[in-house]
């Protein structure tokens, strides 16, 4: 249940992140979609094991799990989008 809850929480921080840029062309949606749901399920994934903290085999909803998600997944959506902003045209 909970990788399904990162997936979601990332794709509308991705999401959320197009609409705060004002991005209208679709690649750099599906981009900022692309690096929420990844942030957020590598964060998930990763943030889980040293807390001790079973996630993955979680069949109940967890906030922790969703603020790890949504911690990755705002960072790694800064990440993308800082790069694409500093390009040199």
């Amino acid at each position: 249940m909970n990788p399904m809850i990162w997936v979601l929480v990332g794709a509308i921080l991705g999401w959320l992140a197009s609409v705060e840029l004002g991005s209208t062309r679709p690649q750099t949606v599906g981009l900022n979609l692309g690096a929420g749901v990844t942030g957020a399920l590598l964060a998930g994934w990763v943030l889980s094991m040293p807390f001790g903290f079973d996630a993955l085999r979680s069949e109940e909803f967890s906030l922790p799990g969703c603020l790890e998600a949504a911690f990755g997944a705002i960072v790694l959506v800064a990440i993308v989008n800082l790069g694409r902003l500093t390009r040199v045209p």
